[in-house]
């Protein structure tokens, strides 16, 4: 699962570290932290239910506990979207892009 979560977060980490290299600013750490433990969740989230899915091939198979799971897995791709499209610019390298 953190292969999987970690998958969501290297890239861009890549790129924030090439691309940075010409400023003078201080790397976001605390950016890709948050970052990491917010796909660390969605994953977390969306494993058990998945799994039900695949073992299954049915939604009815779905206890409450992994609707539950998916519907706030589902919350937290669009907040880890949103953080992604509002930062996409200083993965990029742009100057300034606060």
């Amino acid at each position: 699962l953190l292969l999987i979560s970690a998958t969501l977060v290297v890239p861009l980490f890549v790129l924030e570290w090439i691309n940075r290299k010409t400023l003078f600013e201080d790397f976001p750490f605390v950016l890709f932290t948050f970052m990491s433990l917010h796909s660390l969740f969605i994953v977390l989230l969306l494993a058990p239910a998945l799994r039900s899915l695949r073992a299954e091939k049915s939604l009815r198979a779905l206890t409450f506990r992994q609707w539950v799971g998916l519907l706030l897995g589902a919350v937290l791709i669009f907040a880890y979207v949103d953080v992604v499209i509002d930062q996409l610019p200083c993965f990029l390298g742009v100057p300034n892009c606060d």
